[in-house]
């Protein structure tokens, strides 16, 4: 038995094919489309590497990877919330996801939001259900 997938699992598997930001970290704005298989972000220091993948980390219930207050999170000069929606591609099929602080809630640490499909999801683990 070897860890490699053969090609015909490799394409079952979910990835993300869209990645979107609004107002996170150092991001105004940011969208990019990802292929299926390793992804390599690379850059200078300071450039957001790490904040793309806490971007991505906050799909998942809790705080993300650096367990980050909000209004931290939040872009500095932006209107205090943040948005991250990614596109999935599975075998079930696309599913869109999308989570975030509506602006002004990040500094009183309002409850983050979840949509998926466009419909507000009960919890942010109902994400796990697609991941």
């Amino acid at each position: 038995m070897t860890g490699v997938a053969k090609q015909s699992e490799r394409d079952q598997q979910t990835h993300i094919s869209k990645l979107s930001l609004t107002n996170f970290r150092n991001y105004a704005t940011l969208s990019i489309d990802l292929d299926p298989g390793a992804v390599v972000f690379s850059g200078d220091n300071g450039a957001g590497k790490t904040n793309l993948l806490e971007a991505i980390s906050l799909l998942t219930p809790g705080r993300g990877l650096r367990r980050a207050p909000y209004a931290d999170v939040a872009r500095e000069g932006g209107d205090g919330g943040f948005a991250i929606h990614v596109r999935l591609d599975g075998p079930d099929g696309p599913v869109e996801i999308g989570t975030g602080i509506a602006g002004g809630d990040a500094a009183g640490e309002g409850s983050r939001r979840v949509r998926i499909n466009g419909a507000a999801a009960r919890s942010a683990e109902d994400m796990l259900e697609w991941l």
